[in-house]
């Protein structure tokens, strides 16, 4: 049986790379909260994998690596990817509201876009930025160095860390969840225009398909996330409060770095990070665009391309020879219906044209005997010097019944 340990590794490593294809398509559609979002994944899983490594398991904690600088800035991006992942996620659910809305500009001006872009921002950063900036004043020590998983920040357990720190994230939760629910509301309202007002969009999500996988990634992270920053809140709201003070916290023991050893599980929060970066992949690494990347990534291999091109013409001149197979196969069906309820009228025509043959055979054999017959009569009645005409008349009747009888 895999431990805990080995199967954290071994999930946060594919985690981590497969978030790489994402990020570089949202890089290349130019969508700046989904950009954001991947990018805290991405770097999330990169220390969930390097800090399993470093300060593995199986290893005694006390007698690794300190982690001093690493971790310094570790701590920082681990509290702003806490909270950025959520404002991430706000911003997503407030562009695809944008798309719904009914009084959407069709065209935007570049102050427009410039506009968005700045808000974009504001919401993607503006939150990580300040709780790091003011985790100095809530933080009682250097960091905190745990079995697999390695650099963890701390926060003093005083009121002004409530307001600082954990407060924060349920708030951009819940400014997710309400911008998903107007996008929702808008679907339901507008669901027979939706392809015409996607059409006019400017948007990153301009097609269904984008837009639908945003919006379904977006939600499932949002149940996912919501409860969990509220029960965090809620822990810490349990924890006796001690009084805020300048020189405890910042007092002899904030440069220390506390080291606790592996305790059997790495905490809820990671496995979160592994689980939305596999499902990231799912979502938007295996699309028809994803692929299309690829595809162009494989091309610019040496030799790739000829091989490429090759089995792209080997598999239209298949499809090719099988329409045209079918297209014989019905051809021949209709033709053989059609024979086979003319058979008896086709067969009656040939003969009709076979006996129309003969009886035109006869009369013109008629015709020419008839000449003959009339130039040897004319011929005899000159070499006799005249005669009656009675006795001519029955020489050429009795001459031609005698050629017509040999003739039938």
């Amino acid at each position: 049986m895999v431990s805990h340990p080995n199967l954290f590794k071994a999930l946060s490593g594919p985690a981590m790379i497969l978030s790489i294809f994402p990020l570089i398509w949202h890089i290349k559609t130019r969508n700046l909260p989904a950009i954001c979002l991947v990018s805290w994944l991405f770097a999330s899983n990169l220390m969930n994998f390097t800090n399993a490594f470093i300060w593995s398991a199986d290893k005694n904690i006390y007698a690794l690596w300190d982690g001093k600088i690493f971790c310094d800035v570790e701590v920082k991006i681990i509290i702003a990817a806490g909270v950025g992942k959520i404002c991430g996620l706000a911003a997503i659910s407030r562009n695809l509201a944008g798309v719904m809305k009914e009084d959407r500009a069709v065209v935007k001006t570049r102050g427009e876009k410039r506009r968005e872009r700045v808000q974009d921002l504001v919401i993607c950063f503006g939150l990580p930025v300040w709780t790091v900036c003011v985790h100095y004043f809530v933080q009682p020590d250097r960091y905190w160095l745990l079995g697999v998983q390695g650099c963890t920040p701390s926060i003093d357990n005083s009121w002004p860390s409530i307001v600082l720190e954990f407060i924060w994230p349920p708030i951009a939760a819940l400014a997710a969840v309400y911008y998903s629910a107007i996008v929702f509301i808008r679907l339901r309202r507008h669901r027979r225009e939706f392809d015409q007002i996607l059409t006019n969009s400017s948007s990153q999500s301009s097609t269904k398909s984008r837009f639908y996988r945003l919006y379904a990634y977006t939600i499932i992270l949002v149940v996912v996330l919501l409860p969990v920053n509220l029960y965090i809140l809620a822990m810490n709201l349990k924890v006796q409060r001690q009084p805020y003070s300048w020189s405890r916290v910042h007092g002899d023991e904030w440069k220390w770095i506390f080291r606790i050893p592996y305790i059997g599980e790495a905490n809820f929060d990671r496995w979160i990070d592994v689980g939305a970066g596999i499902l990231l992949f799912l979502f938007f690494g295996l699309g028809n665009d994803a692929m299309g990347m690829y595809r162009e990534w494989l091309i610019l291999v040496p030799g790739v391309q000829k091989a490429w091109e090759r089995a792209m013409r080997g598999r239209k001149e298949k499809r090719r020879v099988k329409n045209q197979n079918q297209n014989w196969s019905e051809t021949s069906d209709t033709q053989s219906g059609s024979f086979g309820n003319g058979n008896v009228n086709g067969t009656s025509t040939v003969r009709s044209a076979q006996s129309g043959s003969s009886e035109g055979s006869v009369a013109l054999k008629m015709e020419a005997m008839h000449c003959t017959t009339t130039t040897s009569t004319a011929s005899s009645s000159s070499r006799r010097g005249g005669g009656g005409s009675g006795g001519l008349g029955e020489l050429e009747d009795e001459d031609i019944d005698e050629q017509l009888y040999a003739y039938v």
